[in-house]
């Protein structure tokens, strides 16, 4: 709810034209405002969700990796989180992006090996 205050040096009556015109341009801003609005919100919560899956998948890998359980996998994360004042989507791709280079590395590993 918004109020659109008009205003002249002398004074003047607004006819029921102006008002209804006047009415229409808020009712549309009041409309756009509202979409920017959800729209902002809209990628907050993609944004957190991306978030989620990440440290999911961090997690999961520390799991196999590490033979940590589910909640010490992600203590794990939040401290490295605390200590290098860095965010858990941040360290979350780091443990993801090191697993990705390890595979790769060992794929790469396994194919000079049946090369030769």
């Amino acid at each position: 709810m918004g109020a659109i205050n008009l205003q002249h040096i002398k004074p003047h009556v607004y006819r029921q034209c102006d008002i209804r015109l006047i009415s229409t341009v808020g009712f549309l801003v009041g409309a756009e405002i509202e979409m920017a609005r959800l729209e902002t919100q809209n990628l907050q919560l993609s944004e957190q969700l991306e978030t989620r899956k990440l440290v999911e998948r961090a997690k999961g890998i520390l799991q196999r990796d590490l033979g940590f359980d589910e909640e010490r996998a992600y203590l794990a994360l939040q401290q490295q989180s605390r200590q290098t004042r860095k965010s858990m989507k941040q360290i979350a791709e780091a443990v993801v992006l090191t697993d990705e280079l390890r595979r790769g590395a060992r794929v790469d590993s396994l194919e000079k090996s049946a090369a030769q």
